[in-house]
C-alpha cells in the first residue's frame, strides 16, 4: 500500500478538532498572540507458496528479519488519480494540492502544491496539514521527511522568509504554543539558505551552503525530541534537520514544547508570508512521519536515528 495511517481517518479528526489558523499579516511569526482556529477546507481540501527444502544448507540459524517497518504515516501519492484533490485525504487545508503525474521522485506521481497570485496568505489552499494523534508530549520524538522538487519557475519571494516544514505545539490549556519552524530564507545565495526557530523561544539558527536547486529533487528531514527544557538546560529538547542526508542543524538549545504542552500537527507550507504570492507550484513525494512509538530503522553517519533513505 502507498498510504499508511495508524489512527482514525483524517477527515473525522479535522472535522472535530481543526488545526490552528495562520496569524494575520500584522502578527509576526514568533508571536503567540493568535490562538484562533478555523475549519480546514475539507471540500477541496497471494497465498504463500511452500516447497520442500533442498538438501543444501539452510538459514535456520539466522535471525528473523521481522516484519517490514511501518511508520506512523507514509504516502507516495501513487494511489490517487492524476489531478485528484488531496484536500481532505490525506491533507487538511490543502485546497490547491493535487496528485500529479508531472513529476515524481520515485514511482510515477507526487503531490503538486500550488499557490496563485491573489491568494493572499493562501491558508486553506497552499500546502497541507497532517495531524499527530495521539498528540505527542514531553519525552516523545517525531521525524518528518519529504522529497521536494522546485521547478525553474518557482519564486522564493515570501518575505522575510518562506514557511516550509513546521510542527505545531499547544500549551497546557490548548492554546497556540508556537511552531518548531524550518524556513527557506535566501534560497539563491550561499548564506542563510535555511533558518530554524521555535516560536516563543525566539532564537534563530541559520544554515549557509548550497543554494536551493531548481528542476531536481531534494530530501529534507526534521526531528524533534519533545521537551519543555532543552539539552543545554538539562532537559532533552533538541532539533535536528538533514538536507539530502547531511545533518545541517543539530540544536541543543531549543525547548521544543511549552510546559505541559503537546505537539498536534505537521504543517507543509500553508501560509505565504507577505501575502503577495506569485503563481507558484512545487512537488512533494515520499512523505513520511515517524514517532518514538515506532522509531525509524536507520542511523546517520554520526549514529543519530533517522529515516534517511527508508522506503517501503
Amino acid at each position: 500500500m502507498s498510504r499508511r495511517w495508524h489512527w482514525i481517518p483524517l477527515t473525522l479528526l479535522l472535522a472535530c478538532d481543526p488545526p490552528p489558523a495562520e496569524p494575520d499579516a500584522a502578527t509576526p511569526d514568533a508571536s503567540l498572540a493568535d490562538a484562533s482556529s478555523i475549519e480546514p477546507d475539507a471540500g477541496d481540501l497471494d497465498a504463500a507458496v511452500t516447497t520442500e527444502p533442498d538438501a543444501g544448507p539452510t538459514d535456520a540459524g539466522l535471525p528473523d528479519a521481522g516484519p517490514p517497518y511501518e511508520p506512523y504515516f507514509f504516502d507516495d501519492f501513487e494511489s490517487y488519480a492524476d489531478g485528484e484533490s488531496l484536500s481532505g485525504n490525506p491533507f487538511g487545508s490543502a485546497g490547491r494540492t493535487t496528485a500529479s503525474a508531472e513529476q515524481a521522485a520515485r514511482g510515477s506521481q507526487s503531490a503538486r502544491m500550488e499557490i496563485r497570485r491573489g491568494d493572499g496568505g493562501g491558508f486553506g489552499r497552499w500546502g497541507g496539514i497532517l495531524p499527530l494523534r495521539p498528540r505527542l508530549v514531553a519525552g516523545q520524538e517525531v521525524w518528518v521527511r519529504l522529497d521536494v522538487y522546485w521547478p525553474s519557475s518557482f519564486e522564493f519571494s515570501a518575505t522575510p522568509w518562506m514557511k516550509f516544514i513546521r510542527i505545531h505545539t499547544r500549551t497546557e490549556t490548548g492554546e497556540n504554543g508556537g511552531y518548531n519552524d524550518l524556513y527557506v530564507d535566501e534560497a539563491d545565495q550561499r548564506r542563510s539558505v535555511l533558518r530554524t526557530i521555535k516560536e516563543g523561544h525566539d532564537r534563530w539558527e541559520v544554515y549557509g551552503g548550497d543554494p536551493i536547486p531548481r528542476d531536481t529533487w531534494e530530501r529534507y528531514e526534521m526531528y524533534l525530541f519533545l521537551d519543555d527544557a532543552s539539552v543545554d538546560e538539562g532537559g532533552e529538547g533538541r532539533v535536528r534537520i538533514w538536507r539530502d542526508g547531511e545533518l545541517i542543524f543539530d540544536r541543543t538549545d531549543v525547548p521544543t514544547l511549552p510546559p505541559n504542552g503537546d505537539a498536534d500537527y505537521v504543517y507543509l507550507f500553508t501560509y505565504w508570508n507577505n501575502e503577495r504570492p506569485p503563481d507558484n507550484h512545487c512537488y512533494v513525494d515520499d512523505l513520511v512521519i515517524a514517532t518514538s512509538d515506532n522509531p525509524p530503522p536507520n542511523v546517520d553517519p554520526a549514529g543519530n536515528v533517522y529515516l534517511g533513505d527508508w522506503t517501503p
